[in-house]
């Protein structure tokens, strides 16, 4: 008997080693999980050494799944990116943009505002769907006539303020593409009744002779930055006033009812708003005054500012690129130069976003692709 009792039993064996074999897979599957889990999370290193990421806490109980394009992910449903369409024009600036967004591995869903116009185009309308981008129907903002003119431009750029069933809203521009994770933005820490965006580059490079006459380098917020770090120069009533404005191409918004109605009488009453060039940016600056928090240019990157900010610009920083002045859609040959040569980098993503529809299933989207994306973008 004690000869036989120090011998392995087989059947013992057999159900430890399954056991632990289990026990092997349990932990790769959590393993892999957890992987999984940091890598939505996680958001890329930045050298600039002042920025203060948050730790990724979303449950993925509380998140949307969205599939568009065989793109399934879980997206957090109480805040979300925005950007305004109010004809076909940006159609394939907006795929760029969505395209991108998705590359970067974004929590956030980005839903596009339009208007009542685009509403009613029905091909339009099914353009968006099959890009798997939800709408956003706005109507028609503009101020009160004066002196029987009214100074028309893109003022439904302030809706999102009256979006408060959302925490936060950013608005971007459709003439931007992402290079690197934003969804730091969607918790930088604001003062309630502020908004966060980017300096204005008021350098004025081309000369243009309808910009003020302070627009010079020397006055622009940007030549204040620290340009080893990219830190935003801080803003006092002391700054120069080119110092207060803002662009709105990236706007951090904390969505309340009470700051979008004094926007509109912002809008209605200020006696700047007849003259006002820039439309909802300029009433930005004026209502936010000494109330908006400067970003880094890093989240707003205007293309002129490689050349006239060459000593702050770090191509390998740059998190939104934005395409002011030529939009690199209209044309397929550009200059060669530290500003144009960005446009290789707008076609680039845009031959991704092409071989997703021609190459769709669908013949539906390939029609869609034809009728609505190739007529506003250069094809020579």
């Amino acid at each position: 008997m004690a000869g036989l009792a120090s011998q392995p039993r087989v059947g013992s064996t057999s159900r430890m080693i399954s056991f632990l074999f289990l026990l092997i897979l349990s932990s790769c599957a959590l393993s892999t999980a957890i992987s999984e889990q940091q890598d939505a999370c996680a958001v890329p290193e930045s050298p600039l050494v002042f920025q203060q990421y948050p730790i990724c806490t979303q449950s993925p109980a509380e998140m949307t799944t969205i599939t568009a394009h065989d793109d399934d992910r879980q997206y957090d449903p109480t805040k979300i990116w925005t950007t305004l369409l109010t004809n076909r024009a940006y159609f394939g600036g907006l795929l760029v943009l969505n395209h991108s967004l998705r590359k970067s591995r974004s929590r956030y869903q980005l839903k596009v505002m339009v208007t009542r116009n685009v509403e009613a185009d029905e091909e339009y309308m099914r353009a968006f769907a099959a890009a798997g981008i939800p709408t956003i129907v706005v109507d028609k903002i503009e101020p009160a006539p004066r002196d029987g003119k009214v100074n028309r431009g893109t003022w439904e750029k302030l809706a999102p303020w009256s979006f408060t069933e959302y925490e936060r809203v950013v608005l971007l521009d459709s003439d931007q593409i992402i290079r690197q994770n934003i969804d730091y933005m969607m918790e930088v820490d604001l003062p309630d009744g502020w908004i966060a965006s980017t300096h204005a580059c008021t350098c004025n490079p081309r000369k243009l002779a309808h910009y003020s006459k302070d627009w010079i380098p020397k006055n622009c917020g940007f030549t204040a930055a620290n340009q080893t770090t990219g830190e935003p120069a801080p803003i006092t009533e002391s700054s120069p006033n080119n110092h207060h404005l803002l662009n709105s191409g990236t706007v951090v918004i904390q969505p309340s009812m009470q700051q979008y109605n004094a926007l509109i009488d912002a809008m209605n009453t200020h006696p700047d708003v007849p003259n006002m060039l820039f439309f909802d940016q300029d009433l930005l600056a004026i209502v936010y005054r000494g109330k908006w928090k400067p970003l880094p240019y890093i989240y707003n990157a205007l293309k002129p500012m490689r050349d006239c900010h060459a000593s702050l610009w770090r191509d390998e920083d740059v998190k939104i690129l934005h395409f002011i002045l030529n939009k690199p859609w209209k044309s397929r040959t550009y200059n060669n130069d530290r500003i144009e040569s960005t446009h290789k980098l707008w076609w680039d993503e845009y031959a991704e976003v092409e071989k997703q529809w021609v190459s769709s299933p669908d013949e539906q989207t390939r029609e869609l692709w034809k009728n609505v994306v190739v007529p506003v973008v250069a094809q020579e």
